[in-house]
């Protein structure tokens, strides 16, 4: 085979498998064939070609006809699958915008079935929303009725979700709008303890209250200390207000004076005491307030107490603060004073040697005026005095001669103007 059709025997190969295997087939017969035999064979391979010509044209000549219909069929199957494929085209150009319309629905379909299953998980936890959403008016209610224990484990609460919340970095409307509410009560709240602190309240309920200030976490202990001696200053402005009034009213001034002592020693002792209870480790503003009050008590005093320059001199003004307060009153302001200096002296608010002279220089001045009334007496007497002792301590001058009175003493009261003067010094 090689030798016959050399190197085109790998093309034939590939190309015509059937032409290799009939020559495979015809190749031993003419090798078998003798030289006679070979000279004849193309003569009578001529011979079969024609009568194969011959045969196929009498073929083609008996079954034309099925030729003609099988290419008319062909024909015609070839224009009906011409037809099929423009209406398969037709048919894709139609449904194309079907196809996009349904790839939109699924998309659709897909939001709308998560969409589905959130609204049932909200359904499933509407007991639980609804707590969750009523959170702030639930503080509201709390802290405008005074539990404040309540509103603290509500805040404690509140704190712990909404750190969860923005640990997990979801931006939820209504959390951040639950967050702003909740602040606003933690700020209602912080401003109703510190209104407490402004009421007439003892040690524990301040304790109470500062407690819950800390447990609120919006304020330092130096910003908590100056909360409380603020508030509590409010309280006692009311007081002084009150003190105010009434020594600015007629025939008062020696009872609001006594009302500022008083004071001291009961509304800024208990201050500064529970002060010292709630914060012992510092003074911190104290010092300050209690100095304040004092002051604002030595104000008074210099006011209403010490004398004016005009009333040591002897004008008119000794009149006026005669009639405001006189030597009886000064005494219970004086023992009303010296009872808050000592009562405060427990807080290091010994104010007693500070006011002292005030009622000194007052008492002075008081002693100074009385006798001055009495020597003017004195000399008035003594115009119209006719220089005729009394007989009234005659026999009795022999039986006080002794003891403490001086021999003539009871003698010389037998004379009126020295008698009035002697009455006028006593009282």
């Amino acid at each position: 085979m090689r030798q016959v059709f050399g190197q085109e025997l790998d093309e034939l190969q590939k190309k015509s498998p059937q032409l290799l295997d009939v020559a495979r087939s015809y190749f031993p017969h003419l090798t078998s064939s003798t030289y006679e035999a070979l000279a004849r064979e193309p003569d009578g391979l001529r011979l079969d070609k024609d009568r194969c010509e011959r045969e196929m044209e009498q073929l083609a000549v008996q079954n034309y006809s099925a030729f003609i219909g099988s290419a008319e069929v062909t024909q015609g199957v070839r224009q009906e699958l011409s037809s099929i494929q423009a209406s398969l085209q037709e048919m894709a150009e139609v449904l194309e915008p079907a196809q996009e319309t349904i790839s939109q629905l699924q998309d659709k379909a897909t939001g709308l079935g998560a969409r589905r299953a959130a609204l049932r998980n909200v359904l499933t936890q509407h007991g639980a929303l609804l707590e969750l959403l009523e959170l702030p008016q639930l503080l509201d209610a709390c802290v405008r009725n005074q539990m404040y224990e309540e509103s603290l484990e509500l805040l404690a609460f509140c704190k712990s979700l909404l750190q969860a919340h923005e640990a997990r970095g979801e931006d939820i409307h209504v959390l951040t709008h639950i967050k702003d509410q909740v602040a606003v009560q933690r700020t209602n709240l912080r401003d109703s303890l510190a209104a407490q602190l402004k009421t007439d309240i003892h040690l524990p309920a301040c304790v109470h209250i500062v407690g819950f200030l800390r447990r609120v976490q919006r304020h330092s202990e130096e910003e908590l200390r100056e909360l409380f001696i603020e508030h509590r200053s409010k309280f006692l402005d009311t007081h002084k207000q009150q003190v105010e009034l009434l020594r600015h009213s007629r025939g008062s001034v020696g009872t609001a004076l006594r009302n500022a002592a008083d004071l001291l020693r009961t509304h800024v002792y208990d201050i500064g005491t529970q002060y010292k209870a709630l914060f012992p480790q510092d003074d911190g503003p104290l010092g300050t307030w209690l100095n304040s009050q004092v002051t604002w008590l030595m104000m008074l005093l210099h006011h209403h107490v010490l004398p004016s320059s005009s009333s040591a001199s002897g004008k008119g003004s000794t009149t006026t603060l005669s009639a405001k307060i006189d030597a009886a009153q000064l005494t219970t302001v004086l023992r009303q004073c010296v009872h808050a200096s000592s009562t405060l002296k427990r807080l290091g608010g010994h104010f007693f040697p500070a006011v002292a002279g005030i009622f000194e220089a007052r008492m002075e001045q008081y002693s100074r005026e009385m006798l001055d009334s009495a020597l003017l007496t004195f000399h008035a007497e003594l115009g119209r005095y006719d220089w005729v002792p009394s007989t009234a301590l005659a026999g009795g001058a022999s039986e006080a001669s002794a003891g403490w009175l001086h021999p003539q003493a009871l003698e010389l009261t037998r004379h009126r103007p020295l008698a009035v003067l002697t009455n006028d010094i006593v009282q």
